[in-house]
């Protein structure tokens, strides 16, 4: 970043082929839309760039990126929402040049009522996720979905380590609570 903030473009390409994925999959799991984390991350990626004159290392650059990313997926669903709808979370999944992946039966897959078990465990538990609020939700899916430590996740919500623990632990326990319900109703 300090690279291309001097004026290089090639550190900024580096900068993109390197964190594009983890912004795209980021993005996803807070829209919930592959289409929506598309236009999401090149919005992040766009104030990364217009930032680079003021950017100052004082975390990792990564750290600093998914705050930026956070706050900017945060207004391009408002900005996006419709009718005051809430918008679904995907739990899970990379992206792989572009494409999303999605779980097909396979050959090994001989037991049909496991399959269906799972996607209808998959299913509640997206919109567990989708029914967090925004703060819990967001510093579960940057601890459990992108594997930042709870001093990273600290640094891109602004808040303390501490109110990230209990944040993830309430979270924890919300989505057992609802997922409970749903396994025994």
């Amino acid at each position: 970043m300090l690279l291309f903030r001097e004026g290089s473009r090639e550190a900024f390409e580096e900068l993109f082929s390197r964190h594009h994925r983890a912004v795209v999959r980021f993005a996803w799991r807070m829209t919930g839309d592959p289409s929506s984390a598309e236009d999401a991350a090149q919005e992040i990626f766009l104030r990364i760039a217009r930032a680079a004159p003021t950017y100052h290392p004082t975390a990792k650059f990564t750290t600093w990126m998914y705050t930026v990313a956070r706050r900017t997926t945060l207004n391009y669903l408002r900005d996006t929402k419709e009718d005051g709808e809430r918008v679904p979370i995907l739990s899970e999944g990379g992206v792989e040049d572009g494409a999303y992946p999605l779980h097909l039966p396979g050959p090994d897959d001989r037991n049909p009522e496991q399959v269906v078990w799972e996607a209808q465990l998959t299913e509640r538990f997206r919109a567990a996720l989708g029914e967090l609020p925004e703060g819990h939700r967001a510093a579960f899916v940057l601890n459990r979905g992108d594997g930042l430590s709870y001093g990273e996740v600290a640094q891109v919500l602004g808040i303390t380590v501490q109110a990230v623990k209990t944040r993830i632990f309430r979270a924890r326990e919300m989505l057992l609570s609802r997922l409970s319900k749903d396994v025994s109703a």
